[in-house]
């Protein structure tokens, strides 16, 4: 079906350039005296004159964000520039520190918008929600089940996905957070698994139709239910249903006077609800005027909640643990130091071994935006981005960029985040982006940290880790999904056993 899908799209490119150019051919329109409002000092890697870089986004589609990384290595200024069939879709992408700065924090920030395509490609999935929230610190390993299923993996000696039992946490974890549901209210392990496979596809879709102009077959298939949108349609009605079903409970729960502190009760509080002194905040209450109104937001919060939450931490340890079973001297650190320190320890070889694994693995690989201004926008790298334009930026190609972390970027190096007294030192956030920087910044950052050296040293500290597959070695790292997430193709399964010092706990 997807072969299908590609290639009536490039036939539709292609019957749409022959119909747009015949009339030039016959001399109907003269050449035009203006010049090109498409030039751009940014790399132009190889280009086809009628379909962009189309065919070649077809050909790397499995592996896009390295594909993205070896233009932006054979970019002098570290951004290229693409574009989509008869010039659609125009974008720069870069992995240069100070474009990101300029992007993110300096004067271009208030230029950039998210832009319609996204609204559009994402609408039906994620609505008016937010992707970055405070909220208070946790360690719930044992609340939710993390150890216990390990435990149980362990005696029985079987392979489990570890991938997925940490997205499992994640979900656990967030809805504890956010939605004040705890462990034992959890839903079904078919449920999970159903509103899992529902996330998974939806983000995918949503994903590819990001990255993508919309086409006349997007269209047609949307209306005839049929293909990629049937399946995306489906999908949202099982988000949907969970998504309604935990703010309907919540709702119960206020009628009944019942007082929460979760993140989404705050957001009903700031809709209108009367506050504790008999206020009442309408601000956004405003925006959304109606109960149904009301209601759709507050189903977008819950859905944004769940995306920020159960990918982006477990996805982050997944890829840590891969990275400590391939480096076997950087596991034995980490081990000695989760053995070591107690629970107020500011661990600082873990945090900097996680933050080298986002470096090499960030959760979210890619990101970008619309440019709004009128006049074109020209970034520290000389690239210059116009009006309607994509900004772009892959803080997985950064973590591979010689120029930005020396020869040895490739290299899972915990250590180049140590100080010289073993202290955690950062680098600016325009050169690791993992977190985003600047208006945009991720607000749940310490949270996250927290959450994942808590796991991490747990289960450290409880078992001994065998990659079963995929092969643990920097030779042949794993695959990964495409999709907005850094998911590890196929899971990471381990067999796990029982640290003898840990027998007893």
């Amino acid at each position: 079906m997807e072969g299908i899908h590609l290639a009536a799209y490039v036939l539709l490119f292609f019957l749409l350039a022959v119909f747009l150019l015949r009339p030039r051919r016959r001399g109907a329109s003269p050449p035009s005296n203006h010049p090109r409002t498409t030039s751009t000092t940014a790399h132009c890697p190889y280009p086809n004159p009628i379909l962009g870089n189309t065919l070649d986004f077809i050909r790397n589609r499995h592996r896009f964000f390295d594909w993205y990384t070896d233009l932006l290595r054979a970019s002098p200024s570290g951004a290229i520039e693409a574009w989509g069939p008869l010039g659609a879709g125009h974008a720069v992408t870069t992995a240069a520190p100070a474009d990101v700065d300029h992007l993110l924090r300096a004067g271009g920030f208030a230029g950039y918008a998210k832009g319609g395509r996204f609204r559009d490609a994402t609408a039906e999935l994620i609505g008016d929600g937010l992707f970055a929230a405070d909220g208070r610190l946790w360690s719930l390993q044992r609340k939710l089940g993390l150890l216990p299923s390990l435990d149980a993996a362990a005696a029985s000696g079987r392979a489990v996905d570890l991938q997925a039992a940490l997205r499992r946490f994640g979900f656990g974890a967030i809805c504890h957070v956010a939605f004040g549901v705890d462990g034992d209210t959890r839903l079904e392990e078919e449920e999970e698994e159903a509103l899992f496979e529902a996330f998974d596809v939806a983000l995918e879709i949503s994903f590819r139709r990001a990255l993508t102009p919309a086409t006349l077959v997007r269209r047609l298939t949307k209306v005839l239910d049929v293909g990629r949108s049937r399946r995306l349609r489906e999908a949202v009605d099982v988000i949907d249903r969970y998504a309604m079903s935990v703010v309907e409970s919540k709702e119960a729960r206020h009628g009944n006077g019942d007082a929460d502190d979760d993140l989404l009760s705050r957001f009903m509080a700031a809709m209108g609800e009367e506050e504790e002194d008999g206020s009442s905040s309408e601000e956004l209450g405003a925006m959304f005027p109606t109960p149904a109104a009301k209601r759709r937001f507050l189903r977008d919060v819950v859905v944004t909640f769940v995306l920020a939450g159960k990918d982006t931490t477990s996805l982050a340890l997944t890829w840590f643990f891969w990275l400590l079973a391939a480096n076997p001297r950087c596991e034995r650190r980490a081990h000695q130091e989760a053995t070591t320190s107690d629970a107020k320890g500011k661990m600082h070889y873990l945090h900097a071994a996680l933050t080298e694994a986002m470096r090499l693995y960030p959760p979210v690989p890619f990101n970008g935006r619309v440019a709004v201004r009128d006049d074109a926008d020209e970034l520290p790298s000389g690239a210059v981005v116009r009006e309607g334009w994509y900004a772009n930026y892959s803080a997985y190609a950064m973590g591979r960029m010689e120029k930005v972390w020396g020869e040895d970027c490739m290299e899972f190096v915990p250590e180049r985040w140590l100080g010289e007294g073993g202290e955690f030192v950062p680098v600016d956030a325009a050169r690791y982006p993992v977190f985003h920087a600047g208006p945009r910044v991720c607000l749940g950052k310490e949270m996250a940290y927290v959450q994942m050296k808590t796991v991490a040293a747990a289960v450290l500290r409880r078992f001994r880790l065998e990659v079963v597959a995929p092969v643990a070695s920097v030779e042949a790292p794993p695959g990964y999904e495409m999709t907005a997430t850094m998911k590890m193709k196929g899971g990471l399964w381990v067999r796990l056993c029982r640290r003898e010092e840990s027998a007893d706990e």
